[in-house]
């Protein structure tokens, strides 16, 4: 089974004004900077992270599945 967040919405606020806009991981993991639609500020997400979270996720999951077995 394949496990992904990609299709998955979270709220990013604005590092400036603190405007939330609401994004997919998969967009977050292709492209990591945000412009604020109220100031134009930049948020810089980092990808990585994400990446590091959904294994994290994924590997969590895999447990689980081992310990039913």
């Amino acid at each position: 089974m394949t496990f992904s967040l990609d299709s998955q919405t979270v709220e990013i606020p604005c590092g400036k004004c603190g405007q939330k806009s609401k994004e997919t991981i998969r967009r977050l993991k292709t492209n990591p900077d945000l412009t604020c639609r109220s100031c134009g500020a930049i948020t810089a997400v980092k990808a990585d992270e994400i990446r590091a979270a959904e294994q994290a996720i994924k590997k969590a999951l895999d447990n689980i599945r081992k310990a039913f077995r």
